[in-house]
């Protein structure tokens, strides 16, 4: 997979999120097995504005054909899915999520591994 595939496809991840958690927060808690609170769904919405940032930057430099450029986000992106597929795994063997995180672990690892492919490619 070529990295401005995968950039393309990060950035619509990102911005699936950020309009899932600003639009239905309390859908992903469900998923999640988390107890609905105005507390969570406030913080799910915050975190949501945080995907959109990184949406742009992908979908903005998914054209480069500066290598520097392209192994910084590829490097990004990797540490990314890494950490947040550690930390679904983390809350779910603490018992704080319920098995539904597994989807997003799981999306997470597919991700982690095609950015694995496109380092060693690059």
């Amino acid at each position: 997979m070529s990295p401005a595939l995968l950039f393309r496809l990060t950035s619509a991840l990102s911005f699936a999120l950020c309009a899932g958690l600003l639009i239905a927060p309390a859908f992903f808690g469900a998923t999640f097995g988390l107890d609905p609170s105005v507390g969570g769904e406030v913080m799910a919405r915050r975190a949501g504005l945080l995907f959109a940032p990184i949406g742009l930057i992908y979908l903005q430099l998914a054209g480069t054909e500066q290598k520097q450029v392209q192994r910084t986000l590829l490097s990004a992106g990797l540490l990314l899915m890494i950490t947040m597929g550690l930390l679904g795994l983390t809350e779910w063997a603490l018992g704080r999520v319920g098995p539904g995180i597994l989807v997003a672990v799981l999306t997470e690892a597919l991700f982690a591994a095609l950015y694995v492919k496109a380092i060693r490619n690059a």
